[in-house]
């Protein structure tokens, strides 16, 4: 990271938030802030399993929402986000019939986001293109919906992503 990096993780690091009438929790712990000082390029076991392990602690935490109706699912669709069809994500390994389709959605937008974020300290961003070539192979592997990446291809969703900071 460069200096500003660590300088705005530093700021990051002191701020809280409130969740409910008095349970107070900071931005970032201590080991997450050391997580994001990981420098650019391959990931060793224990680093890996801690940056899949965010699955598990986004549905603790949204298990605590009390959501309305129309959004009880969000827990369980989050913490499907990155199974796949044929059962080799995490952290479930669900079958494809076990994976709700609002996660199959949410596994390529997320897919396609991780692959050209520029703020990920672990890897580099690759271009839109290659991130779609990826993707395209993650469906011939079957890992992937074919259906639901073409509506992501037709819709041209990645180009909102692209000009969002236009």
């Amino acid at each position: 990271l460069h200096s500003e990096g660590f300088e705005k993780l530093r700021e990051i690091k002191t701020r809280v938030f409130t969740f409910g009438q008095n349970e107070v929790y900071p931005y970032l712990t201590e080991e997450e802030a050391m997580r994001l000082m990981i420098p650019k390029g391959s990931l060793d076991e224990e680093e890996r399993l801690q940056i899949e392990s965010h699955v598990t602690h986004t549905y603790n935490f949204l298990k605590q929402i009390p959501w309305t109706n129309d959004l009880r699912n969000v827990p369980e669709i989050a913490y499907a986000h990155h199974e796949k069809l044929d059962g080799s994500g995490y952290p479930l390994k669900k079958s494809v019939k076990a994976i709700p389709v609002q996660a199959k959605m949410m596994t390529i937008s997320d897919i396609y986001d991780a692959l050209t974020a520029q703020d990920r300290p672990y890897k580099k961003a690759v271009p839109a293109e290659r991130a779609l070539d990826i993707i395209s192979f993650e469906v011939k592997d079957k890992k992937i919906d074919k259906d639901l990446f073409q509506i992501f291809l037709d819709a041209k969703i990645f180009d909102l992503v692209l000009n969002k900071d236009a």
